[in-house]
């Protein structure tokens, strides 16, 4: 095998690499990293997500070219087409991403291969023109999630994809972020009279995220945001520009709370973030647990997190290999969030993960809730591994539970981590199951 290359669009891409380029660093593979579309507009709410901040070993020694614009990197692969064996990606190519001519289909052709990360690999296809010829390997994580994905196609992808091509090879790896190195439970050192740890993650509030109708998030959510200490404390934005913006946002989201009142009055009074989080107050001073709140700096939180939390991480996810949130989970006891892919992280690690279920209001087309799934046994509510509570119910209930209430089942966390991430209890990691798929493709 030649040489390996690993495109990195953001610095969070790299989670869903490092196991495999651990190993294939392991193989002696020589290892090339690409940064592509490097995020330099700062008025771009992801622009921290810019892979040139990236921390992490795993790239140490590790050579690393950055490529600007979508032809140069098109007219780099063609030079360099005969020295690359393999080319790893987070997506499907698309003419969207990537300038696609016939000598770049055939220079890629058997070479490009996908690292499944989540149903976001479906909905790229409903997006996107991925429906081009050539030779691919697609590496996902589990049986389960794959089936979920075809019939995510066939509901909502219209036109052909990919998957029409007959070309792509789909190997079902497990999930690539789980590492034995990374996800080891660690002793709890807080010092704070022996504190367990629950950690929060807050509402993604995104008023685009579910297209016009934003009611549920304006009520549940948006009412407490202020918008000017998160642009400044956070973003450092200017002050006069966080101020408008904030203004902005009192407006829009008062204009939304007022249009829609008579359905969403019920969260915008009791069923939202801010009597959530004192519900956990409330636990964590009942069962002496130190409240850590995560947020993700592309989404505004609630101002009064700063009064209740005990400890926010603020996290430029430039860390990686493991992330600050996988540090910190090392020695959490109980983790709390909602439409969050963390709770695959949570039972990796073997930690209690708290589903709050976001309601059906909160989903404008039927695209956006296929992958929110609340039944019994599904992945946001597994007995004794995700507990699912309904918003008025965590409410009312949560902070008189007792700590034992949320403990983990064993036996359970081993069939939901089979079932839905792929693993089992003596699993090759994911990077040494690509290897030896890829090996045996060049023999």
């Amino acid at each position: 095998m030649k040489k390996v290359i690993f495109l990195v669009e953001r610095s969070n891409d790299l989670r869903f690499f490092a196991s495999v380029i651990d190993t294939f660093k392991k193989k002696k593979i020589i290892i090339e990293i690409f940064y592509l579309n490097l995020l330099i507009d700062k008025n771009n709410f992801k622009y921290y997500l810019n892979p040139l901040n990236i921390k992490s070993n795993i790239i140490k020694n590790i050579s690393i070219k950055k490529f600007n614009d979508k032809m140069e990197f098109h007219d780099y692969f063609l030079k360099e087409e005969k020295n690359i064996s393999f080319l790893f990606s987070l997506t499907f190519l698309s003419k969207k991403r990537f300038v696609i001519t016939s000598e770049f289909l055939r220079a890629v052709d058997r070479k490009w291969c996908i690292i499944g990360h989540g149903m976001d690999s479906f909905s790229q296809l409903r997006e996107e023109d991925t429906y081009l010829d050539y030779a691919s390997n697609f590496f996902f994580t589990s049986e389960f999630f794959y089936k979920e994905g075809k019939k995510y196609i066939k509901k909502f992808v219209k036109s052909k994809s990919i998957f029409d091509t007959k070309k792509l090879k789909t190997y079902i790896v497990g999930n690539t972020m789980f590492s034995k190195k990374i996800f080891k439970k660690k002793i709890n050192k807080n010092k704070i009279n022996k504190k367990k740890k629950l950690i929060y993650l807050p509402f993604p509030f995104l008023k685009e995220r579910y297209g016009k109708d934003f009611a549920f998030q304006a009520a549940f959510s948006g009412q407490y945001i202020n918008y000017y200490s998160f642009l400044t404390k956070i973003h450092k934005r200017k002050s006069i520009e966080a101020f408008l913006l904030h203004i902005k946002h009192i407006i829009i989201n008062n204009l939304e709370i007022l249009k829609y009142f008579s359905s969403i009055k019920e969260f915008y009074f009791l069923r939202n973030e801010l009597n959530i989080i004192k519900s956990i107050r409330n636990f964590c001073d009942k069962n002496n647990y130190e409240f850590i709140v995560k947020p993700r700096l592309k989404f505004p939180y609630i101002s009064q997190l700063e009064k209740y939390a005990d400890r926010i991480i603020y996290d430029d996810e430039s860390i990686q290999y493991p992330t600050l949130l996988q540090k910190e989970m090392a020695s959490t006891n109980i983790i709390i969030g909602s439409l969050s892919s963390t709770v695959y992280e949570s039972a990796m690690f073997k930690i209690p993960y708290i589903n709050l279920e976001i309601p059906k209001i909160a989903f404008k087309t039927q695209d956006d809730k296929f992958f929110y799934n609340y039944k019994k046994s599904s992945y946001y509510n597994y007995d004794g591994v995700v507990f699912n509570f309904k918003l008025n119910k965590f409410i009312s209930t949560f902070e008189n539970k007792k700590e034992k209430f949320f403990n983990l089942n064993i036996k359970n966390n081993l069939d939901y981590l089979k079932k839905y991430c792929g693993l089992n209890k003596n699993n090759k990691s994911s990077g040494e199951r690509i290897f030896k798929i890829l090996n045996n493709k060049k023999k």
